[in-house]
């Protein structure tokens, strides 16, 4: 049997709903039930809660009043996800997991209750297993001391955990979503609304979806769920976004061996380090790096460092005189690095506080 295409099920269950009689319908607050899959039930609405830890805050509200019109005319026609509650916990049964804008759009078109589907025992207690490891990472990632790439690696082992995936999937799972995350938000100018399928899958076997995923053109609702899991894992690290982590931390764990150890031991800061790994030469990097660390260089030393290694040599420039100005600047920067980490004594403090006298003065006879 041939699957109908996503964008004519509509149709097909407006014909189940009487054909273009329906249409006429002035208040068409309930939807004729459609027919539920295995697993699928109707819930009240007002036996659900939202998830307090939704990640996201805001709805469009245009695209929102958009599926509210769906609703509307064909009911909810992919179930959300819904996790059951302690009896202990308020008047509700359950939480929202996945499904909030269909939630948001049912609750909108006035309806009674929602197609869903809820969390299975099994499913429960693979979260409830999955929670215990969550704090033991996220207890780690608050620590004083981590640097960025063991906090680099904590994220992505975290995610590797929210994913159900190896770790080493995590950032080819990031770049894949990023992509396709700006290719949607390039295309948001289309006006057709549709509903997702986000929520209809179990959990436990995301990371067979996820190699689905990774393998087609387009699927909007294993998209859905992974940016759900992947910006509800930000949300409650409340460092930074998803979309910054991909651009500026995950090309950390691509550096060389080199600058990863010299930023783990806290020598180089991580915006420095990849300043110099863009050096392909082991050895000129390494030379640079111990220099670096020896003397104590700031980021903006490290920058200038790299770029005249990088820029091409100039045969006729070679034997010209360096600009006095830049040789001064860099031997300063060098040289205050150097006096905050020494230990001189008195009579070498007030020797040196002579010579700075004395650099004043040239500088205000200069100014004058």
């Amino acid at each position: 049997m041939v699957k109908a295409p996503k964008s004519e099920r509509p149709y097909r269950e407006l014909r189940s709903l009487g054909g273009l009689s329906s249409l006429y319908e002035v208040t068409p607050t309930a939807p004729s039930p459609q027919p539920l899959a295995a697993g699928e039930c109707f819930v009240p609405l007002h036996q659900i809660r939202r998830n307090p830890r939704q990640p996201r805050k805001f709805f469009d509200a245009a695209k929102l009043a958009q599926l509210t019109a769906s609703v509307q005319k064909y009911g909810v026609l992919e179930p959300v996800l819904l996790l059951p509650l302690q009896p202990a916990q308020g008047s509700f049964q359950y939480e929202l997991v996945f499904g909030e804008r269909r939630y948001l759009a049912a609750e909108a078109a006035n309806l009674s209750e929602i197609r869903s589907r809820i969390l299975t025992p099994e499913e429960v207690q693979h979260w409830k297993e999955a929670d215990l490891v969550h704090i033991r990472l996220m207890e780690n990632l608050n620590r004083e001391d981590l640097n960025a790439v063991e906090e680099t690696l904590g994220i992505v082992e975290l995610l590797a955990l929210k994913l159900q995936l190896p770790s080493q999937e995590v950032p080819r799972v990031l770049y894949r979503l990023h992509q396709q995350y700006r290719k949607r938000k390039a295309e948001e100018t289309s006006s057709e609304v549709t509903h997702t399928g986000v929520g209809m899958a179990a959990i436990a076997p995301l990371n067979g979806q996820l190699a689905q995923w990774m393998d087609s053109n387009e699927d909007s609702a294993i998209y859905e769920r992974i940016l759900w899991e992947v910006e509800y894992a930000f949300e409650g690290l409340g460092r930074f976004s998803w979309l910054t982590f991909v651009q500026h931390r995950l090309p950390l764990l691509n550096l060389p061996a080199d600058v990863q150890d010299a930023i783990r031991a806290g020598k180089l800061p991580y915006s420095a380090g990849k300043s110099i790994a863009r050096m392909s030469d082991d050895t000129q990097r390494q030379a640079l790096l111990e220099q670096a660390i020896a003397e104590d260089w700031t980021r903006e030393q490290i920058t200038e460092a790299v770029r005249s290694h990088l820029t091409p040599k100039n045969p006729v420039s070679e034997n010209t005189t360096p600009d006095p100005a830049l040789t001064f600047r860099s031997n300063l920067q060098t040289t205050v690095s150097r006096l905050k980490k020494a230990k001189l004594s008195s009579q070498q403090y007030a020797k040196a506080e002579k010579l700075l006298q004395q650099l004043l003065a040239i500088v205000e006879s200069s100014g004058n």
